[in-house]
């Protein structure tokens, strides 16, 4: 079987090679990793078939997940009731999440000036996080690369083995803002929030 790279793959489709994440997800294409262990390849005869048929539709899910957290309305989603496009633009990503993860009303307080806390991982995680990514390609993929920072975090997190509600939100803080502040800065971040930090990980000044 012939394998081709997501580079060649993207092109040929016509796609963002984000895209071909996409369709791996859904099962449409097939992907392993090159001899080097940080390339993506995928199946060049599932490429050139899905290239004559063109585009996937959106098939029906085959699992559907009753939940009290997320609703999908027609055209979005709704986080306990409320309409997340409207959370988007009124709250922090920090406060929301806290909401999300704990139900708990009095955590709940529209955005005002700067964020009422900053997340931060552990500074030896962060760094063993770095310097996991030395020698990875330039031009690798954030999901690619956030993918070895979380193995990293969650691998030295103290508190990995522990399930009360406290110890679980401080493990997704810490490990939001370690995926967040691991990455490569691409420019100068405007504050200390989640939504700011990450900015400058996505987009150079």
């Amino acid at each position: 079987m012939e394998w081709i790279d997501a580079a060649t793959a993207a092109e040929r489709l016509g796609v963002k090679p984000a895209t071909l994440y996409a369709y791996v997800s859904r099962g449409v294409l097939r992907r392993r990793h090159g001899d080097d262990g940080r390339r993506s390849l995928f199946s060049a005869e599932e490429v050139e078939r899905l290239a004559r048929r063109g585009r996937p539709r959106n098939r029906q899910p085959e699992l559907v997940i009753e939940s009290s957290v997320t609703a999908l309305g027609a055209d979005r989603p709704y986080y306990r009731g409320r309409d997340a496009i409207e959370l988007a633009g009124t709250s922090y990503f920090e406060t929301v999440a806290m909401w999300l993860w704990t139900a708990d009303p009095a955590l709940w307080q529209p955005r005002r000036g700067a964020s009422a806390e900053v997340w931060r991982c552990e500074p030896e995680a962060l760094r063993a996080a770095v310097a996991a990514q030395r020698g990875l390609p330039e031009d690798l993929l954030p999901l690619d690369r956030l993918q070895v920072i979380a193995t990293v975090l969650g691998a030295s997190d103290p508190l990995r083995h522990q399930l009360d509600p406290a110890s679980v939100t401080g493990t997704g803080r810490r490990l939001i803002a370690g995926l967040v502040d691991a990455m490569p800065q691409l420019g100068e971040s405007q504050g200390e929030s989640i939504a700011e930090r990450l900015w400058s990980r996505l987009c150079p000044d």
